[in-house]
């Protein structure tokens, strides 16, 4: 499940299952096997001294249990992302060696208090040492283990469900184009070409077999760098600026050195042809599209917002289908504005180096 912007994540979330019933569990069981472990033969003779051994090893275990886990919770909020995992481990070493010291110094203290009067020989500081970091070692790698197996699972499924959305926007992008409105359009529009100017009649008939070209090229492809959905953008403006003439305006400033960064395949098709599908187009109300680039390296495509009272059949989905596969390649959101004067959607630019990844 998602969560909402500002939301904090619940306790299980962070560190990928509920350890409660683990720790009531595990607790009691190392407390009485370190004894064992410490004292030898000794845990076998009196029960008396025994029970006061395994409580306070039982407290020792919970403390560095619970210790280890308010670091890791604590960590795994500071550096939520997988490439900061070297961060989150050096702090977390960081704060789990004064925490250990202080723990021991305090338990070691409580240990000499409740166990003044008992029995039993002392167990070396060496030994104790070794079994106290050994318990950490082991609290830390178990929830590590975990959290790296879940981690491993969530890629699967995102990579899963990557794929699905992409053969879906590989539809919707072919739908579009496909759909008996387009085609209707644009052979009405071909009728009229032909026997004012053929030359553009073939023009116009190349232009159409370009975008169902790159449609069907790009279907193994995530990512494809900016220049070359821009030249597919021209074909597609092609065939609608024939059908609208000056009725639909357009205004493009990409500068040539933005253009080799990455963007989702279709993603501009997508946009454009919601703007022309739920918007009116007409003499007395032209519609107006701009692509630029704003605010560093952001693609920013705005519209006139004029919607029609009928507009064109869609699946809904268009939109939401582009912000869900920027979120797999970018930290950087979709961000969509509407205003009763525009519809605005602004898209990140993704860096050359994230192509091995496409």
């Amino acid at each position: 499940m998602k969560q909402k912007k500002g939301e904090r994540p619940s306790t299980r979330e962070i560190l990928g299952f509920d350890d409660r019933l683990a720790i009531a569990i595990a607790v009691p069981i190392l407390g009485m096997i370190i004894p064992f472990l410490l004292f030898e033969h000794f845990a076998y003779t009196n029960f008396v001294n025994f029970f006061p051994m395994w409580a306070m090893s039982c407290v020792y275990t919970i403390s560095y249990w619970l210790a280890v886990r308010t670091v890791i919770i604590r960590k795994r909020i500071s550096y939520p992302h997988p490439n900061q995992i070297g961060k989150r481990i050096g702090f977390s070493i960081l704060m789990i060696v004064p925490a250990y010291l202080i723990l021991n110094f305090l338990l070691d203290y409580l240990h000499e208090f409740v166990l003044q009067y008992a029995d039993h020989p002392q167990p070396s500081e060496v030994t104790t040492n070794l079994i106290s970091i050994f318990l950490i070692a082991l609290f830390w790698s178990i929830y590590e283990s975990i959290y790296m197996y879940h981690g491993w699972k969530n890629s699967l499924n995102e990579a899963e469900r990557l794929k699905r959305e992409f053969v879906q926007a590989q539809l919707d992008g072919l739908k579009s184009q496909v759909n008996p409105h387009f085609l209707f359009n644009s052979l009405n529009t071909l009728v009229y070409i032909i026997p004012e100017d053929p030359d553009k009649a073939v023009e116009f008939v190349q232009k159409l077999a370009k975008v169902y070209r790159y449609i069907l090229e790009i279907q193994e492809r995530r990512l494809i760098p900016l220049w070359e959905e821009m030249e597919f953008l021209e074909s597609f403006i092609f065939l609608h600026k024939e059908r609208f003439c000056d009725n639909l305006r357009l205004s493009i400033d990409v500068p040539k050195s933005e253009r080799n960064h990455l963007i989702v395949p279709l993603s501009l098709q997508l946009l454009f042809e919601n703007a022309i599908k739920h918007n009116i187009i007409s003499r007395e109300k032209p519609l107006s599209i701009s692509l630029k680039v704003e605010e560093g390296k952001r693609l920013v495509i705005r519209n006139t917002l004029q919607l029609r009272s009928n507009p064109e059949p869609g699946t809904k989905t268009g939109l939401a289908n582009i912000q869900s596969r920027y979120e797999y390649f970018s930290d950087q959101p979709v961000v969509i504005e509407e205003t009763e004067q525009e519809f605005v959607v602004s898209l990140p630019l993704i860096q050359e180096a994230i192509i091995a990844v496409a």
